[in-house]
């Protein structure tokens, strides 16, 4: 019995499920060439041809018996598309490596559909190319998802000396699955063998926050500009910061992601996920944390090592689909990892600090409204922001059928929070703040441009040698601070994100600066051996 120990899970997020849309990747290859072979070593990757039209097949190099090769890898970003099964396929160039002779033929191919779950293909899992479109993502312990069915009971109520009392129970739908995860917030910036332009920054966490905000994962051929799929993308990554906005965040539908949990010995997928909300904790004894969560419109066991982000296909001289065990080659062509301690920042909450202002508003405090001041002196003890997109998705009533949903849209953008700080007599402290608010009865909205700098202090990016994530929101709704009774007295303020109108996407701006450089042969911001 192979129990899934919940230790060993690996969660990978990705805008494509792993078959190509055009059909006809490679499943297997056979008949490898058995003499006049050399020169080849473990390790070289080779450009296949072979095939009317077809293109992009790329075998590496897995294990050698003397001069033959007896055993090759096929990442999922490797197997081209257009090929025939048997198509005869010769090496047409040297990708890695400069041997001379090998020869094999195509054992099956994909069609236009998944083979797990019958869903319409959406492209090949690409890891170390400027358009990668698949993550690996660290997650903490806790994380869940689950999809629950939608059920009626019938029930009879009858009189007389032996009434009937039974019940029946009809499935009617399934639920729109659910799905949540905590990670790390971890900037960092991208070195010279990286996926985008060294010198940029970057989030470990990028491809949630492009499905939270926007409506395409970015790419980077430049160190000030969204080259690339661009359009309609929330992240632009610059030489000191990487940005998030909600410029493009007003449609129907945003990003729609695949969320595959690979656990010990099962791995299932998650089909069309939103990002419905992240909660941005600042408890100030910890590090800082992002906790995702959403919906998915149906769950798939995956079983089949094509449509596996931590797979590749292991083929040998028998031709057999073999080993689906994760080669050292998976993660830079398969999907993009920076989850390991040295490859992007951690942030220490306790060195968050906020900075608070305010114009007169109202005519100012002696009619009722606010005075002006330049920077509350609050050090916060806590506190969270939450933004939401508040989706909502529609499945079908049907009688006698057991519905599933058809889709989702999204509802009002909202972002808003709390704050903790003690309550002190400081000079434009947490006390000059709860009476200045309780003393605008006139103002109906307040304005306060508020900047939380999670991990850091408010001084320049560009000269910053510690990382920092940046929450910039210039028009926050400040509720009067509630009182907080313990050894310490303690004030609670709750604010509201507001942009300069209803039509309006500005009301936050998340800003992030990484010391730690991410830079790992095999990864290419421009080209890459993948196709």
């Amino acid at each position: 019995m192979a129990l899934n120990l919940s230790r060993n899970t690996k969660v990978f997020v990705s805008s494509v499920n792993g078959v190509h849309a055009s059909g006809g990747s490679v499943l297997a290859v056979d008949d490898f060439a058995t003499s006049g072979t050399s020169g080849y070593a473990v390790g070289d990757i080779l450009d296949m041809a072979g095939g009317s039209g077809a293109s992009g097949l790329q075998l590496i190099v897995a294990k050698m018996t003397g001069q033959n090769i007896t055993e090759v890898y096929i990442p999922n970003n490797y197997r081209g598309t257009g090929y025939a099964n048997d198509d005869a396929l010769t090496v047409g160039a040297n990708i890695v490596g400069s041997g001379s002779g090998f020869t094999c033929k195509v054992k099956g191919v994909t069609s236009t559909i998944t083979a797990d779950g019958g869903r319409t293909a959406t492209g090949l899992f690409k890891g170390n190319e400027k358009d990668a479109n698949t993550f690996k993502i660290g997650v903490l312990d806790g994380y869940s998802f689950s999809q629950a069915s939608e059920t009626s009971d019938v029930t009879i109520s009858e009189a007389g000396a032996t009434p009937a009392r039974g019940s029946k129970r009809f499935n009617d739908s399934l639920a729109p699955a659910e799905w949540s995860f905590q990670t790390y917030a971890r900037p960092f910036e991208h070195g010279a063998a990286s996926y985008r332009a060294s010198g940029t920054h970057d989030f470990a966490e990028n491809i949630l926050w492009s499905a939270l905000a926007g409506q395409a994962v970015p790419t980077s051929a430049g160190s000030s500009d969204n080259s690339g799929a661009t359009t309609n993308s929330a992240i632009t990554f610059e030489a000191h910061d990487v940005k998030v906005d909600f410029e493009s965040s007003d449609v129907h539908e945003l990003l729609k992601l695949n969320i595959f949990f690979a656990l010990e010995n099962t791995t299932f997928r998650l089909n069309d996920c939103q990002v419905n909300q992240v909660e941005i904790d600042f408890s100030i004894d910890g590090i800082a944390t992002l906790s995702w969560s959403g919906n998915a419109t149906t769950i798939d066991q995956v079983d089949s090592a094509i449509e596996d982000p931590s797979k590749a296909l292991n083929c040998n001289t028998s031709g057999a689909n073999g080993s689906t065990s994760v080669s050292t080659y998976v993660e830079k062509y398969n999907y993009i990892d920076v989850t390991g301690s040295n490859d992007a920042d951690y942030l220490r909450n306790k060195l968050s600090t906020l900075t608070l202002s305010n114009l007169v508003q109202g005519g100012g405090a002696s009619a009722g409204g606010l005075d002006a001041v330049t920077n509350y002196n609050i050090a916060i003890t806590g506190g969270s922001i939450t933004i939401a997109n508040n989706v909502t998705y529609l499945t079908p009533e049907t009688l006698g059928v057991v519905d599933q949903s058809i889709g989702s849209f999204t509802g009002t953008r909202t972002v808003s929070g709390s704050l903790t700080c003690y309550l002190d007599n400081k000079t434009d402290g947490s006390n000059s703040l709860l009476t200045a608010l309780q003393g605008a009865t006139t103002l109906v909205t307040n304005s306060f441009d508020m900047s939380l700098f999670m991990g850091g202090d408010n001084s320049a990016f560009a000269s910053r040698t510690t990382p920092v994530v940046e929450f910039d929101i210039g028009q926050a709704h400040l509720s009067i601070p509630t009182i907080e009774t313990a050894d310490i007295i303690s004030a609670t303020v709750e604010f509201a994100a507001l942009g300069d109108s209803l039509s309006d996407q500005n009301e936050i701006l998340i800003k992030g600066h990484g010391v730690t450089v991410h830079s790992e042969t095999g990864y290419d911001d421009t080209s890459s051996n993948a196709v």
